[in-house]
């Protein structure tokens, strides 16, 4: 496992990433990863600020406020603060895999009979970062990826287990696909990263065009949309659509929503999703730069 100065260098080499990065949250084999966000599934209940309180005999789900990106040669094992056990808290967690990037969620129990208070911000997990013994042949994304680039509480959904999302409702359940007709989503590296380790082959669904790349149409359709109105691949689809329709306005000053969507009206976006468009737009900026 890495020491707190490996874990350092580590950061300063780009071989992995926390951000934002505390020293203070650096322990002698790993590091302490902090909440940002609680949400109590059985009752719809949401807290990203002051304490959560979670009833006796109660799941909740936690969102770390860092995110974590690991290099294609190192994993990390998760171990619940042994705080948290002392105070009743009960929780199972896998192993972070080579090439993982985004905020983690963990599934825990409140199993003492009182409340337990959760304040934003204290330090729940540490992370012990562990070298592999070479890289990975396929990393996260091109393996299963369901979790990639995840930001905030994400909870295991039929159809849409990839992170990030503003899509309404709508889109699903009424197989709405506006967008995905003449479509001009541009992809970003790790979209076309994902969808080829899904077994697509990037000549076929890609575009080029001005130094960068999009989603390629079929007879007016995007590629992924099938003849029943749904995308093939909506669990895994690109960021951007994802955050649609939250989109910049012509002048690039403002968020907005397309109107072209025919929900617009009925979507909101926060912070974080404004955040999320932001730093897409930036490394597609980037992309077209090197391309």
């Amino acid at each position: 496992m890495l020491t707190d100065a490996q874990i350092r260098t580590a950061i300063d080499s780009g071989d992995m990433d926390i951000d934002p990065f505390s020293e203070d949250q650096l322990t002698p084999n790993g590091y302490d990863l902090a909440i940002a966000e609680v949400t109590l599934p059985d009752t719809g209940q949401h807290f990203k600020a002051g304490t959560a309180v979670v009833p006796p005999l109660t799941r909740f789900m936690v969102s770390t406020l860092e995110r974590v990106r690991l290099g294609e040669a190192m994993s990390a094992q998760l171990w619940l603060r042994t705080t948290w056990a002392r105070r009743g808290v009960l929780a199972s967690f896998g192993r972070i895999d080579a090439g993982f990037d985004g905020t983690l969620t963990f599934g825990a129990f409140n199993t003492s009979t009182e409340p337990l208070e959760v304040p934003i911000g204290e330090t729940f997990v540490q992370m012990v970062v562990e070298p592999m013994g070479g890289s990975a042949e396929a990393v996260y994304a091109q393996r299963s990826g369901h979790y990639q680039h995840q930001r905030g509480v994400t909870m295991a959904a039929d159809g849409d287990e990839d992170g990030l999302s503003v899509v309404p409702a709508p889109c699903l359940e009424r197989a709405c696909h506006e967008c995905c007709i003449e479509t001009e989503m541009p992809l970003s590296e790790r979209d076309m990263e994902r969808l080829a380790g899904r077994g697509h082959d990037p000549a076929k669904f890609t575009l080029e065009e001005d130094g960068f790349t999009f989603l390629a149409n079929v007879n007016g359709r995007c590629y992924f949309l099938g003849e029943d109105g749904r995308c093939a691949e909506y669990g895994h689809r690109p960021e951007g659509c994802r955050l649609y329709p939250l989109v910049l306005d012509e002048e690039m000053s403002q968020f907005t929503m397309d109107q072209l969507c025919p929900h617009a009206d009925s979507v909101e976006a926060g912070t974080e999703e404004e955040t999320a468009l932001m730093e897409l737009l930036d490394r597609m900026a980037r992309q077209r730069g090197r391309n």
